[in-house]
């Protein structure tokens, strides 16, 4: 009988928590050129951090992971369209 080891969720939440930080120290950097790179970083870091622990993508069969990716990669153009109408709307 094989027994799957349990993530530590604290471990995985007190990352979190390190990367909200350094998101709000970075976030009073003036330097857009540095600061947006580093921001977009950490939000896809954290993002990925949730997904695989939280929302248990990691231990899960791997067909739901590419559900979820595929849906993720279908809504980027549906983003972009929305992206160069709005402002004709607006």
């Amino acid at each position: 009988m094989e027994t799957e080891k349990r993530p530590n969720y604290l471990y995985v939440f007190m990352t979190l928590a390190v990367f909200t930080l350094i998101e709000t120290l970075v976030s009073y950097m003036r330097e857009a050129v540095i600061k947006i790179p580093i921001l977009v970083i950490l939000a896809v870091v954290k993002a990925a951090l949730v997904l695989l622990y939280f929302m248990h993508l990691k231990y899960d069969s791997k067909v739901f992971s590419y559900l979820f990716i595929a849906g993720c990669l279908l809504s980027i153009p549906l983003i972009l369209v929305l992206v160069v109408v709005m402002p004709m709307i607006l």
